[in-house]
């Protein structure tokens, strides 16, 4: 059983599900419908949108998309470059701390000046969500992501919830069970499809 971890991972969860019924909509046919995501940037783009139109729109938070967690605001760029991006992550601000100030000084450490825009590396205390998505069903590549959630489910000091979006159509059902039974052992909630 999944423990939540914030008092949103229901509708979090409610709109990656709704997301999870459209495809298998999309593949119920004989052909699948080109209208539906074929790449995993395909799903993220949908997820990024989804968030921010049906989730954000009343709450104090940010959706972005490939972010880094960070251990923290001191960590050295040796440590940041080495840093697993997530797919996509809803931030947090903490009291009077902001994640876009941290996020700025870990940008400084690349020492790039003004030339760069992003903020890449974030502190895992502001992480309010984490989704990793994949649409292959490569175990070995699944348990690497749910891995690193894991890995930001236990370092988060701010309650991240963390899903795993595997929505492939042409998997195989054993290698969707195996991922779908680990990502449960992890306390990672799985959303998966596959017509296998």
């Amino acid at each position: 059983m999944i423990i939540p971890l914030n008092s949103e991972f229901e509708k979090i969860k409610s709109i990656l599900s709704k997301l999870r019924s459209e495809y298998m909509s999309g593949c119920k046919k004989a052909d699948i419908d080109p209208n539906i995501p074929i790449t995993e940037r395909d799903i993220v783009a949908e997820i990024y949108g989804r968030l921010r139109k049906e989730f954000l729109k009343h709450n104090n938070l940010a959706v972005h998309c490939e972010v880094k967690p960070a251990p923290n605001v001191n960590a050295s760029t040796d440590v940041l470059k080495g840093l697993p991006r997530i797919d996509v992550a809803i931030l947090s601000d903490k009291g009077n701390r902001t994640w876009i100030s941290e996020a700025e000084i870990l940008q400084a450490k690349y020492k790039k000046g003004d030339i760069e825009a992003r903020f890449s590396s974030i502190p895992y205390e502001f992480f309010h969500t984490a989704i990793e998505v994949k649409i292959q069903s490569n175990v070995k590549d699944a348990k690497r992501d749910i891995d690193i959630l894991k890995q930001l489910y236990v370092s988060s000091k701010s309650a991240c919830n963390c899903f795993f979006v595997l929505l492939n159509a042409r998997g195989s059902r054993r290698d969707h069970d195996a991922i779908k039974e680990y990502g449960d052992g992890e306390n990672i909630c799985v959303i998966e499809y596959t017509r296998g």
